[in-house]
């Protein structure tokens, strides 16, 4: 079964929490993810106001992905958990894997200008970046 942002739906954290914990009381939760009971029956008690350390303490405890906690939650948008993925991914792709897909994109790209100008490391940004000379002479020309 896929998550559910995968479908654009989001349920709420009250069938989030409701769906994770089974039937555990919040003495059970709060003993499961590390949390001061008292801290964790306040915090249910105020509509699950719990904090997002406690959220991710849960959702860990729980075996549940802590992002997608945070996002039913409300502390992120789904959006950013996808904008996380996508850098896990790169992170995780093989130098063969990241050439291919530069290689496919250059080619869907190959009018740009861009494309001819070459590739260098900025350490100032730590990246890589197009080398622009333009650019180069504007940084050390002084501003007066």
């Amino acid at each position: 079964m896929q998550p559910l942002w995968l479908h654009n739906e989001t349920m709420n954290k009250e069938t989030w929490f409701k769906e994770t914990v089974q039937g555990d009381t919040i003495a059970e939760v709060a003993l499961k993810a590390g949390i001061i009971k008292t801290t964790a029956w306040r915090q249910y008690n105020n509509a699950l106001g719990f904090s997002a350390e406690n959220v991710i303490l849960i959702a860990r405890a729980y075996h549940k992905s802590p992002v997608e906690a945070l996002v039913e939650f409300g502390y992120i948008r789904a959006d950013e958990m996808a904008n996380g993925k996508t850098v896990a991914k790169l992170h995780d792709a093989s130098n063969d894997e990241l050439l291919q897909e530069l290689a496919r994109r250059l080619k869907e790209n190959a009018d740009a200008d861009w494309v001819n100008s070459p590739i260098i490391y900025r350490e100032e940004f730590d990246m890589a970046a197009n080398d622009d000379p333009n650019a180069r002479l504007e940084a050390e020309t002084p501003e007066g």
